[in-house]
């Protein structure tokens, strides 16, 4: 009976096999291919490619090992846009995997490590391969326009798609535009030694976290010019927040793939929405980075040294961005930054640039002066922190009851004496800082962004941190310059180095002007500073921030404007020609709004909208008379800032 039913299942295995060698004998006919089972690659033998066994292994008996999975290779060929009638409801992860499983991404062996270390090419290595199109990397820009316009991306995708609407893959194209854009806009520098490149390209086909991550970056980023995406773009975090969770409560949480995903995901919510300010994630960043560094111990080789600074940096920058536009500083405070009086405390705890022996890497967020933002974010907290308090100690008064017949008691609280003394400790530090020599940088191999880009915006940092001291806490800046009569005015021009007190070479030469004088011509050199960096550059992620808090200086002041006396209003200057120094600060003016409007073309618009409205308030009120304006005021006025990055 058996025998009866296993010829019919036999005769027709044998013919299937005859025929396969009948074909594989014809040699026109033979496959032409280098792959073939792990077998018959090893022996050197032709291999039909069977499945799920091939000939040679069926005809000795042997079981086929497989067939060794296809490298992932990125084409541009058929890019397409998005099909306008797809619906982010009708996206469900469990379809998407599929999809990678089978068309896009090769699964990652299962054996790989749950503590494996996420290798950050910090310093120059040999290329490694990542699953992005060569033509990224080694393009050059014929234009400003080609680099900073987004659309003209999409454009050229649309030019050369051939593939019917109906089978575009939206996640494809999503993870597509990360590495063909997005990942630029993210670092200061691009190319094979950009981490955000390099690194995501090794790990987002094995790690769900960082798949839905960088989904959601290219979503925001496309909600620029299709709003639609927005939903899309929020739904891929709300997907990475839950494989982040999951992978926690499976007990397979790689510390550094988290952290990295912490970065991608947290860093960029307000790309989605700009009240978001993603506290919570830079707070989980902070605890991810504590663990890592406690399971390293004691023995930490160099690779690990690497990774510990990049990732400590990458928090010090967000920090940064966090530090302007938040009072909560429990659990986001910058570590070891205490209120005091004791240089220990205020000093950061990265050396100084100019001292470094070994040669400086470019880092993606803080370039190659993360002490200048060091000092640059302690300076905003401190002031927010000051600003607290003085609203807290007004609060408090009780104006009914004061007793105005003996003289009042003007003497600061302990608090704002703290304060004071602690603004001017930043001060020291500030001006004694020198950025690092060029000879000491190594070059990230962008040729959108030269070395001295950085050098720039680390002087940049400095000067607006100076600024802000000066701004809020004007007796240190009387302390620096000596009280005199106001003399006539002056344009950046005056803006001299003094070669007798070369540690204080921001201020001008002359020592006949008001201290408060000296403001708009440090604003005005922090700008002319940025002017020299072009938009083109890498470094313009991390400029937004400067711009904001120089902008609140460039006003046009008006005394007595509206006099009624028009010989009074003449005598007050009201009908004199126009100075050089109002024609600096219009010039000022108008670089600030056109980098600003670039940055809304060329990045992810939300927060840089909600930075321009500020800036242009600022502007509105400084010229209709309201003296003592500061940005942060104005932006809590407005309803709250939001990460300007």
């Amino acid at each position: 009976m058996m025998s009866t039913n296993a010829g019919p299942v036999s005769s027709q295995r044998e013919q299937i096999v005859s025929k396969s060698t009948a074909a594989v004998l014809n040699p026109r006919r033979a496959p032409k291919s280098r792959n073939g089972c792990l077998r018959c690659k090893a022996k050197r033998l032709k291999c039909d490619e069977k499945k799920p066994e091939c000939v040679q292994c069926y005809k000795k008996n042997l079981p086929c090992p497989g067939y060794k999975a296809k490298p992932l290779i990125w084409s541009t060929k058929h890019e397409k846009l998005l099909d306008p009638r797809a619906n982010i409801s009708q996206i469900r992860p469990t379809a998407i995997q599929e999809h990678r499983q089978e068309s896009v991404i090769p699964e990652r062996e299962k054996d790989e490590s749950v503590d494996e270390p996420v290798l950050i090419p910090e310093t120059p290595l040999p290329c490694e391969e990542i699953p992005s199109p060569p033509a990224v990397l080694s393009e050059k820009q014929s234009s400003s326009s080609q680099l900073t316009d987004s659309l003209s991306a999409i454009r050229q995708q649309l030019h050369r798609s051939t593939v019917p609407e109906f089978l575009l893959h939206l996640p494809t194209m999503l993870v597509e535009y990360y590495f063909n854009y997005v990942c630029r806009i993210f670092s200061c520098f691009d190319g094979t030694l950009n981490p955000f490149r390099s690194t995501i390209g090794r790990l987002w086909d094995g790690s769900a976290p960082i798949y839905y991550a960088i989904q959601s970056m290219a979503a925001a980023y496309l909600a620029n010019h299709f709003p639609r995406m927005s939903q899309v773009g929020i739904q891929m975090q709300r997907e990475t927040y839950r494989c982040l969770y999951q992978t926690q409560a499976d007990g397979e949480e790689n510390l550094d793939k988290s952290l990295l995903t912490v970065l991608l995901v947290g860093q960029t919510t307000a790309w989605h929405n700009p009240k978001d300010l993603g506290l919570m994630h830079l707070r989980n960043a902070k605890r991810l980075n504590r663990r890592r560094i406690e399971k390293q111990g004691s023995d930490v080789g160099i690779r690990e040294q690497r990774q510990n600074k990049f990732f400590e940096e990458c928090i010090l920058y967000w920090d940064m961005l966090a530090g302007f536009v938040d009072d909560h500083t429990e659990g986001v405070e910058l570590p070891g930054f205490q209120f005091n009086t004791s240089p220990e405390a205020i000093s950061p705890s990265f050396p100084p640039d100019s001292s470094h022996q070994e040669k400086i890497f470019p880092h993606p967020w803080t370039g190659v002066a993360p002490r200048a933002q060091k000092l640059f974010a302690q300076v905003g907290r401190l002031i927010r922190y000051h600003k607290k308090n003085i609203a807290q100690d007004a609060a408090s008064l009780d104006f009914l009851n004061l007793d105005f017949s003996f003289e009042l008691d003007l003497r600061l609280p302990d608090s704002q004496t703290q304060t004071l003394e602690t603004a001017k400790i930043l001060e020291e530090e500030l001006l004694a800082f020198e950025a690092p020599p060029q000879a000491s940088l190594v070059d990230a191999g962008d040729e959108n962004t030269p070395l001295d880009h950085y050098i720039l915006l680390a002087e940049a940092f400095r000067c607006a941190a100076l600024l802000q001291i000066y701004r809020v806490f004007p007796s240190i800046l009387q302390l620096r310059v000596p009280s005199s009569d106001s003399m006539n005015n002056f344009s950046s021009s005056d803006f001299l180095f003094s070669q007798q007190e070369p540690h204080f070479k921001f201020l001008p030469q002359t020592h006949h002007q008001a201290p408060t004088d000296f403001l708009l011509p440090l604003a005005l050199h922090t700008i002319s500073l940025l002017k020299q960096i072009p938009i083109t550059s890498g470094t313009r992620c991390l400029q937004p921030i400067l711009f904001i808090t120089v902008a609140s200086e460039l006003v046009f002041t008006t005394h007595n404007a509206f006099s009624p006396d028009p010989f009074s209003a003449a005598q007050t200057g009201m009908f004199n020609s126009i100075t050089s120094r109002e024609i600096d600060i219009a010039d000022a003016r108008s670089f600030v709004t056109t980098r600003f409007q670039e940055f809304c073309r060329s990045m992810p618009r939300k927060p840089f909208d909600v930075g321009l409205g500020i800036i242009e308030e600022m502007w509105r009120r400084g010229d209709g008379g309201v003296e003592g304006l500061f940005w942060m005021d104005v932006m809590e006025e407005r309803g709250g800032g939001t990460i300007f990055g």
